[in-house]
């Protein structure tokens, strides 16, 4: 029992340090793909949708940056997409008023914002909260303070005309998502409703259809190096998917001091090398494996499977009306997962999209608890649609890979600390202790890495606004002392969701509360 839960503790190391070296070697090759390269023959139509939900404050923001992209007039789309949701559920608020006002009285002052934060956009949480408190009617003062917010559909009939003016080569539309279902629903309402807004020239087979949430800032060159990567130019078949990489390095819109600000430094740290040594390693390993030209079999098992990166994330229309477009729980995994399964061509862009850090670490549980509830979606998706099934050993694989993945996501974490308190049961303190320091100091290592390597995608990235917020702060040694917290972080999301669902409950999931 010592030699097996020695050999789970190592293994557990060593697969990290895996991921960091990957992490290195996906930085350098992304570095080295940034070079300047000549302008493509032709390039394709773009359409970036921003799906917006309670979005009042960062709508703008986001709009101008994707309307602001250099690219040739004609050929860049942004359609914005807000919901009947949001009014319906500020109706249902504005019903209850009363009875929320008094909570918000019972409550603390960070206790109130926090039950404000999915009502309002939540920079205004705090402050109408605070009015709320303070006033001789909390319940009048609350539904002042509700009817003076315009909806995000307000925000955008009145943002896009002024955004035209500015960029007049670029088509702005604005879409209105009428029905139930949540971010997944609003974009396939976009994609079907394409054929009507985008001009006969542009063909579905060279027609790009990206996301960006409403805290995106791309790189200015973002649409400079899609058009390059999907050139025809190359001779190879056009990529059905091209990912951007999302950074958590933009200022916060919410975050709050103290020690869980720094575990969130930490986290967004850790996703900078998860972004390079998971997703960015495995688009430039398909890619590697490709130009081998194994035989298909061989390839077809070892090709890594992709995830879809929502925000940032370029399908080809005609790819993604076939695969079935975006679904729910998850608008971005399950186009991975059945890209993958087709044996798509996919490539990966060498400059970033800036995005904020998550705000608290409750919203950062409920956003490992959807991306959970989209990974068994997806293993089911993937052993019961014959149309995948179709795709036989390719299909096979991706569901063995993701199955065993997804299997230990919900136990690792156990079994890592089953491993260690075998160790300590068993008086193996010395190689227990061995290990311990080798863990810390990997950590801190790391750290120091993903620290220089945010600093110098920082200084490289060109964005439409100075938003960008260095890794300052923390030194590396505390933030490598906050990554050893970032297991049981993960592993919060996944076992919410299942104690949810073990009780009949709903899930209330997302980084917006989506």
């Amino acid at each position: 029992m010592t030699v097996a839960a020695l050999a789970v503790l190592w293994g557990v190391l060593l697969w990290g340090a895996l991921l960091s070296v990957r992490a290195a070697v996906a930085a350098r090759a992304l570095d080295r793909r940034r070079r300047p390269a000549p302008p493509p023959r032709a390039a394709p139509h773009v359409v970036l949708l921003v799906p917006a939900l309670r979005e009042q404050e960062l709508l703008g923001e986001v709009v101008r940056a994707a309307a602001g992209l250099p690219y040739p007039p004609g050929l860049l789309h942004v359609v914005v997409v807000t919901t009947e949701r949001e009014e319906r559920e500020r109706r249902a608020v504005l019903d209850r008023a009363a009875a929320l006002a008094a909570d918000l009285v019972a409550s603390g002052a960070r206790d109130a914002a926090a039950r404000l934060a999915g009502v309002v956009p939540s920079g205004l949480a705090a402050e109408t909260a605070r009015r709320t408190r303070a006033s001789a009617d909390p319940a009048g003062t609350l539904r002042a303070e509700l009817d003076a917010v315009p909806t995000t559909r307000e925000v955008a009939s009145a943002l896009l005309p002024e955004v035209a003016a500015e960029h007049p080569g670029v088509g702005l539309h604005h879409l209105h998502y009428p029905d139930e279902g949540a971010k997944s629903s609003q974009l396939v309402h976009a994609v079907e409703r394409l054929a009507d807004l985008l001009p006969p020239d542009a063909t579905p087979s060279f027609t790009y259809v990206g996301l960006y949430d409403a805290d995106a800032q791309p790189d200015l060159d973002t649409l400079t190096h899609l058009a390059a990567a999907v050139s025809p130019d190359g001779g190879g078949p056009a990529p059905d998917l091209v990912q951007q990489l999302p950074l958590q390095l933009r200022r916060p819109h919410a975050a709050r001091p103290g020690a869980a600000d720094v575990l969130l430094r930490a986290h967004a740290l850790a996703d900078l090398r998860r972004r390079a040594g998971v997703e960015a390693h495995r688009i430039l390993a398909r890619r590697r494996l490709r130009a081998a030209r194994l035989p298909a079999g061989v390839t077809a098992v070892a090709e890594p499977v992709v995830y879809g990166i929502g925000s940032g994330l370029f399908v080809r229309h005609d790819t993604l009306v076939a695969i079935g477009m975006y679904e729910e729980p998850v608008d971005d995994l399950l186009v991975g997962y059945k890209l993958s399964s087709a044996g798509a061509v996919m490539e990966v862009l060498p400059v970033f999209n800036l995005v904020d850090r998550y705000s608290g670490t409750a919203a950062l549980g409920k956003a490992y608890a959807l991306v959970a509830h989209g990974s068994l979606a997806g293993c089911r998706r993937l052993l019961t649609d014959p149309v995948l099934r179709a795709f036989r050993l390719r299909n096979t694989v991706v569901l063995v890979k993701e199955g065993l993945d997804t299997l230990w996501w919900f136990a690792g974490p156990a079994v890592v600390l089953a491993a260690a308190g075998t160790l300590v049961v068993r008086g193996a303190h010395g190689p227990l202790l061995a290990w311990a320091a080798a863990a810390c100091a990997y950590t801190v290592l790391h750290a120091w890495w993903c620290v220089r390597r945010a600093r110098h995608w920082l200084a490289g990235h060109r964005g439409a606004d100075a938003r960008a917020e260095p890794p300052d702060g923390p030194s590396p040694f505390v933030l490598g002392l906050a990554f050893l917290c970032q297991p049981l972080l993960h592993w919060a999301g996944p076992v919410r969701h299942v104690a949810r669902l073990l009780r009949g409950g709903p899930l209330v999931l997302g980084k917006t509360e989506r």
